[in-house]
């Protein structure tokens, strides 16, 4: 059913993963990445969440320890696109830290990397620019705003 190597992508530290698999065993009804709707409470609000993603991009942007940052650079990405030194200087960040929060936005699909050797520069992935509102409520929500 799911196993470890499912969230390697994801950055899921191994003492994190059962509670991870018990909530999604819990939930078992829409998996990950199922095309089918999944109805969510929020703050009263039924909301249905048609993107097979949407639970992977949440954990990812507000249920994981990182995901403040990570929205952080999304919010500074969608502004203009720019390489890993810049992200790391207006953030006040570890070059090391953003490169590998970036990485992991790159890997699910966020962001995008234009070249490969340092200085590249990311920009926001087409596919996220779609999703943006829906995306900006998912980063809303990380960042408590």
């Amino acid at each position: 059913m799911y196993n470890a190597a499912m969230f390697a992508g994801l950055g899921v530290e191994i003492r994190t993963l059962p509670l991870l698999l018990a909530l999604i065993v819990a939930n078992d009804d829409v998996g990950l990445d199922s095309n089918r709707p999944n109805n969510m409470e929020n703050g009263g609000n039924k909301m249905i969440h048609t993107c097979p993603m949407y639970a992977k991009i949440k954990w990812l942007l507000v249920e994981s320890r990182g995901g403040p940052v990570r929205s952080r650079i999304l919010l500074l990405l969608r502004e203009r696109p720019t390489n890993i030194n810049r992200i790391a200087k207006e953030l006040d960040l570890d070059y090391k830290t953003v490169k590998r929060h970036l990485d992991l936005l790159e890997k699910n699909g966020l962001v995008r990397r234009l070249g490969v050797k340092y200085g590249d520069v990311y920009f926001i992935d087409d596919n996220a620019y779609k999703h943006w509102d829906e995306l900006y409520n998912i980063i809303k929500e990380s960042l408590k705003i």
